[in-house]
């Protein structure tokens, strides 16, 4: 997905709730998952190189997410479904706003 397309879609989702999952993808990764986070997006911001898109929960908390590799969004029930790719650090986020 590139920036445009990214851009256009997170300035839907200002002030949405977030339901933030992080799964690690690595052969070594626990069995036992981290727990889902819910946020508030507040604002978000790609970085100055553009290999990530910051999600502010508020003026100073942000989880950065990498956009340079697999980026998708899905529309399902009541839901937008924004998913990133990391193969460096071998991790997938799933991050689901609500509509």
């Amino acid at each position: 997905m590139n920036k445009l397309m990214l851009d256009q879609q997170l300035s839907q989702l200002t002030n949405a709730r977030m339901r933030i999952g992080i799964t690690d993808l690595a052969e070594d990764a626990e069995l036992q998952p981290a727990p889902i986070i819910e946020r508030h997006l507040a604002k978000w911001e790609f970085t100055e190189e553009g290999e990530h898109v910051r999600l502010y929960f508020n003026h100073c908390q942000f989880l950065a997410v990498p956009v340079q590799e697999e980026v998708g969004f899905a529309l399902e029930k009541d839901a937008i479904v924004l998913t990133a790719l990391d193969r460096r650090g071998k991790l997938k986020y799933t991050i689901t706003f609500a509509k």
